[in-house]
C-alpha cells in the first residue's frame, strides 16, 4: 500500500529528528552534516509547497463558488431579456439576439 503525502512528510519529520539526535553515530556509516542539512532543506521546501497548494485549493473553491453564483445570475438575465425580445422582435430576425427558439 502506498504512503499518503501527510504520512511521507511525517516519515521526514521523523527521520530528521531521529539523524539529528544521532549524527554522531551516524557518521560512522557515511550521514554527515551536509546529508541532514540536504534532508531539512527538502524537507522545510516540501511543506512550504504544501501549505501554498492548500492555500490555493481553497482560493480555487472559492473562485469555483463565485463562478457558479455568476453563472446562475448571468443565467436568469439572459433568461428575462430573452423573453422581452421575443414579445418585441420579429421571430425572423430573433437569431441576431442568439435565439435559436422556434416558439
Amino acid at each position: 500500500m502506498t504512503k499518503s503525502f501527510a504520512q511521507t512528510l511525517s516519515d521526514a519529520r521523523l527521520m530528521v529528528a531521529g539523524v539529528s539526535q544521532n549524527l554522531d553515530a551516524l557518521k560512522a556509516i557515511g550521514i554527515s552534516d551536509s546529508d541532514l542539512a540536504a534532508l531539512e532543506a527538502a524537507l522545510a521546501e516540501t511543506s512550504a509547497l504544501d501549505v501554498e497548494q492548500e492555500k490555493l485549493k481553497a482560493d480555487l473553491k472559492d473562485c469555483t463558488a463565485k463562478l457558479g453564483d455568476a453563472s446562475k445570475a448571468l443565467t436568469g438575465q439572459l433568461a428575462a431579456v430573452k423573453k422581452r425580445v421575443k414579445l418585441a422582435i420579429p421571430q425572423t430576425r430573433w437569431k441576431e439576439f442568439g435565439i435559436a427558439d422556434s416558439r
